[in-house]
C-alpha cells in the first residue's frame, strides 16, 4: 500500500492576437443650418480566440454614433482587450466640412439731397446683417465709402462681403444716389450811367461780369 506523487504545471499562454476593424473614414457636410453634421455609424466589435475580450471607445472625445460632430475632423478609436490583458486598437476618421454660405443683408437704396452749401451730402447708415451656422463670420466692405461719409452728388455703390471661418462668403450692395437740387446764386453789378463818347451817339461802357 505504499504510494509516490509527482506533479507538473501545463501552462498554456494566449499569445493570439485579437482583431478589430474599425469603419472607413466618413466625409459629411454640415446639416443645414447647424455647425456639424449628425453622423451614424456601426461601432466595431474586436474578436479573439479566447472568450471574455471587451470592446471599449478609447479615444476620449465624448462623441459616439449618432451625435452631432463639430466641424472638422475628430478621431474615434475603438479598442479590443482579452482576458489576458492583450489589447488591439483601430481608428477611424469623421470629418465634417461646411459648406455652408453665410447671409448677408444690406440697407435699401439711400437717396439725398446735397447738403447746404457743399457739392456732396454726409450720409449715415445701418450695417448690414450677417449670420451663418457657424457664428464668427468676418463683414468687411468692399466697395464705396464707409457710413458718415461725405458722398459726391451722383450714384455712388456700396458692396460688403461676409466670410466664415471656412472660407465661404456671401456679398450685398446698395446704393447712394445725392442729388443736386441747391441752385447756383448770381450777382450782377449795379446799374451804370455814363454821357456818350465824343462825337458819339452812344457810349462804350465796360463793366465786370
Amino acid at each position: 500500500g505504499l504510494t509516490a506523487v509527482c506533479s507538473f504545471d501545463v501552462t498554456v499562454t494566449d499569445n493570439e492576437d485579437h482583431t478589430i476593424t474599425c469603419p472607413a473614414d466618413i466625409s459629411v457636410n454640415v446639416d443645414a443650418g447647424v455647425c456639424g453634421a449628425t453622423v451614424t455609424y456601426v461601432a466595431p466589435v474586436g474578436s479573439d480566440n479566447c472568450a471574455g475580450s471587451t470592446t471599449a471607445q478609447t479615444d476620449g472625445s465624448g462623441y459616439t454614433s449618432g451625435d452631432v460632430f463639430p466641424v472638422g475632423t475628430t478621431t474615434l478609436e475603438y479598442t479590443v482587450t482579452d482576458a489576458s490583458g492583450n489589447s488591439t486598437s483601430c481608428t477611424f476618421d469623421v470629418t465634417v466640412t461646411d459648406n455652408e454660405d453665410p447671409t448677408i443683408s444690406c440697407p435699401a437704396d439711400i437717396s439725398v439731397n446735397v447738403d447746404p452749401g457743399v457739392c456732396g451730402a454726409t450720409v449715415a447708415y445701418a450695417a448690414p446683417t450677417t449670420t451663418d451656422n457657424c457664428p464668427s463670420e468676418v463683414l468687411t466692405q468692399t466697395a464705396g465709402l464707409a457710413s458718415g461719409s461725405l458722398f459726391p452728388v451722383g450714384v455712388t455703390t456700396n458692396t460688403f462681403l461676409v466670410t466664415d471661418a471656412s472660407g465661404n462668403t456671401a456679398t450685398c450692395s446698395f446704393t447712394v444716389t445725392v442729388a443736386d437740387n441747391e441752385d447756383p446764386t448770381i450777382s450782377c453789378p449795379a446799374d451804370i450811367s455814363v454821357n456818350v463818347d465824343p462825337g458819339v451817339c452812344g457810349a462804350t461802357v465796360a463793366y465786370a461780369a
